[in-house]
């Protein structure tokens, strides 16, 4: 569920209505659908949604960090929290990596790879995972690579990272 854009009872409204119907949880963005995710989350809201509701809440929205996690929790009270862009950052996030480690990046395409990952995604995935490594120069090379051997390629010359078949 997400902040509403003007009134927030109708947001705690809505919850309230989720949970008489049975929910297990909610989780509650801290922005608004039409909020870039540069604009700073809500916490009230969030915080005003923890204290309607007697179901666990989850919050989600600028989650990059394990320090931003403890912020969620102190300024919230929240049972949990979800990174949807951090994970794909650092999928190592919970781990307490503040930057995703070299063997996750190797775990993450020869899983892909495995599953018949297209190329596009596997692409995405791993420039989130390498973007805070990279260098702008490297960034730009990275982006023209336009195969999956391409990319392979790349990762084991300049990261040692190997595809296992």
């Amino acid at each position: 569920i997400r902040k509403h854009p003007t009134d927030v009872r109708q947001t705690v409204e809505l919850v309230r209505r989720a949970q008489m119907m049975g929910v297990d949880w909610i989780t509650i963005h801290g922005r608004t659908r039409n909020q870039r995710s540069t604009e700073p989350i809500d916490y009230d809201v969030i915080k005003l949604v923890k204290e309607s509701v007697s179901v666990p809440v989850l919050a989600n929205g600028s989650i990059f960090t394990l320090a931003d996690a403890e912020t969620m929790y102190e300024k919230t009270g929240v049972d949990g929290v979800m990174a949807a862009r951090g994970l794909l950052q650092n999928p190592a996030l919970f781990a307490g990596f503040d930057h995703t480690p070299l063997a996750c990046v190797e775990k993450y395409v020869n899983r892909a790879l495995a599953y018949g990952t297209p190329t596009f995604i596997l692409h995405h995935h791993v420039m989130f995972m390498m973007e805070s490594v990279m260098s702008n120069v490297e960034r730009k090379t990275f982006n023209s690579l336009s195969s999956t051997p391409a990319i392979l390629d790349h990762l084991a010359r300049y990261y040692d990272i190997r595809y296992r078949r």
